[in-house]
């Protein structure tokens, strides 16, 4: 064989190793950069958790009674005031009337809608404990005492919203108060 011969065919030869080498390399760097998809015979499991509901607490709006001390509104008079029934939301419950006197209790603010909140001034000291209907009567229990009167319009304050908060329900005809177990008006000049 001739030397250009010879020459042709160690160039193919290094020409067929190094394009052996540059494959094994790209082959080894493909598979160490990406995990092919490893089939699966395995078929998906069904799952036996229940939805989760999304749905929101069922709600009912009921009246809390406030005093328009200005006497500027058209609501039912009552001692010095007018007394103003305010819409307010509770859970859905079989005994709404509880539901509205916890409402009237829980506020700590002393306007409601622009109406007075007698009750935020007392409620540090007269706490509600239960409410009954017994043949038209609501019977609603508090505890404690009747605290922060500042004059004789103060005086029937609370128990006119009490009332009158109770009186919103149609089977309520009648409400009678109880302090610590016994019967009250709730007003000092009455004791």
């Amino acid at each position: 064989m001739g030397s250009n011969m010879r020459n042709l065919l160690l160039a193919i030869a290094a020409t067929a190793i190094i394009a052996a080498a540059g494959f094994i390399w790209y082959n080894s760097a493909w598979n160490n950069s990406v995990t092919p998809p490893v089939a699966t015979t395995t078929p998906p499991q069904a799952t036996t958790t229940p939805p989760v509901a999304t749905t929101t607490p069922a709600t009912a709006s009921v009246m809390i009674a406030v005093l328009d001390t200005a006497g500027n509104s058209n609501g039912k008079p009552r001692g010095c005031d007018k007394v103003i029934l305010v819409p307010r939301t509770v859970a859905t419950t079989t005994a709404p009337l509880t539901a509205a006197l916890q409402n009237l209790f829980a506020i700590s603010t002393t306007t409601v809608g622009g109406y007075f909140n007698f009750i935020a001034r007392t409620n540090s000291t007269l706490k509600f404990d239960r409410a009954t209907v017994v043949d038209g009567t609501a019977n609603i229990y508090l505890t404690g005492s009747l605290s922060n009167l500042a004059g004789v319009c103060d005086d029937p304050r609370a128990s006119i919203q009490i009332g009158e908060t109770a009186l919103q329900f149609g089977t309520v005809q009648s409400v009678q108060l109880y302090l610590n177990n016994a019967t009250t008006t709730l007003i000092p000049s009455q004791r």
